[in-house]
């Protein structure tokens, strides 16, 4: 009796693969040619081409080469986190027809914890759609998407993944320290969108299409065994945005790093930097006497680590890290001498005249 089902099972397979209308099907199965069926996949269906795959370095095991950026300008401005892999001519950023492009490593605003990229809009054959962000904050219980690049399943022109939740709650700063590496002292919206790390710097829409936050951490509660999904509002980010595309009432170019302060902090610290095309590690070359540095007990060859929650990885983070300071700015500094880590508080002054 069983060997008999097994030969009618197997027939009817064969009948089936043999018959041309199973094969047919397939013409139809082509996600690409499929219309949205309802406005809400329409809508998603056109915010996709907005968001970018973006690749960088990688060499750890604890560090994830991959995520994604939002396009913010027709000019080829990509908004995303400023994460580990992210580093100078090793980042590339995948457009929605799989086209690969280098991308140029704008400053990031630290305490923000994001940072713009730059492509060649020339060398791009598709139109760049920029995504408005949003200036309102969504309130508890307001449905989302959130779009990414999850697990990286989408390489070339394949499609970012799409997840929905609501927004949970605001963090307050108790969750907002979870996230060591974002020195980011606003309200982070929460959401049960589920995310990865590829989805962080992705975007987190409402359904009627307003982006509302660039996606961040994710926050893990230890005791519950839960987690959250943590974004940064995209109303606090539009002025960072705004200087760098030009929208705004400052208008700061990669040419032009003199934006705001007018006066930059003074800290006294030298590095070794040779001016290479890879910056090596924040090793003090010297102290300049009495000041900010001298003050803290700085000393020659001590490796400089973190700038407040910022890690340190070359001589350019740390000027990076630093440029934005004013004088009277206090920093905690993280430095290692020798087996020993240290901490101190950097007090910036005026520049010696």
């Amino acid at each position: 009796m069983i060997r008999s089902a097994t030969l009618l099972l197997t027939a009817v397979l064969l009948t089936a693969l043999g018959a041309g209308p199973l094969a047919a099907q397939g013409d139809g199965y082509a996600f690409d040619e499929r219309e949205p069926g309802t406005p809400l996949e329409a809508m998603i269906a056109a915010k996709l081409p907005s968001l970018v795959k973006v690749h960088g370095a990688s060499g750890l095991r604890t560090i994830v080469p991959y995520a994604t950026g939002v396009i913010v300008s027709t000019e080829g401005h990509i908004l995303t986190l400023d994460l580990v892999m992210v580093q100078a001519g090793q980042t590339r950023v995948v457009l929605a027809d799989g086209s690969v492009h280098m991308a140029e490593l704008l400053p990031p605003d630290t305490r923000l914890g994001v940072r713009l990229l730059k492509i060649d809009p020339r060398e791009v054959h598709i139109p760049l759609l920029p995504l408005e962000l949003a200036d309102t904050v969504p309130e508890n219980g307001t449905f989302v998407f959130s779009i990414g690049n999850a697990f990286r399943l989408a390489e070339f022109s394949e499609k970012l993944s799409v997840t929905f939740g609501v927004v949970s709650a605001t963090a307050s700063t108790g969750l907002r320290y979870q996230l060591s590496d974002l020195d980011y002292d606003g309200q982070l919206i929460l959401t049960d969108a589920a995310n990865n790390p590829g989805h962080y710097g992705g975007g987190l829409f409402t359904l009627d299409g307003r982006l509302v936050g660039l996606n961040a951490r994710i926050v893990e509660s230890t005791e519950t065994n839960t987690l959250v999904n943590a974004a940064i509002p995209a109303a606090d980010l539009r002025d960072y945005v705004a200087r760098w595309t030009g929208t705004g009432p400052v208008v700061v170019t990669p040419e032009d790093e003199s934006a705001v302060p007018a006066v930059q902090g003074y800290h006294g610290i030298v590095l070794f930097d040779q001016g290479g095309r890879r910056s090596p590690p924040a090793y003090v070359e010297r102290v300049r006497r009495r000041s900010p540095a001298d003050a803290l007990g700085l000393r020659p060859d001590d490796l400089i680590v973190r700038v407040g929650q910022q890690t340190i990885r070359s001589c350019k983070e740390f000027e990076e890290a630093m440029a934005g300071l004013a004088p009277g700015a206090q920093v905690e500094l993280t430095y290692k001498r020798g087996d020993d880590v240290l901490r101190g508080t950097l007090v910036l002054t005026e520049p010696p005249r």
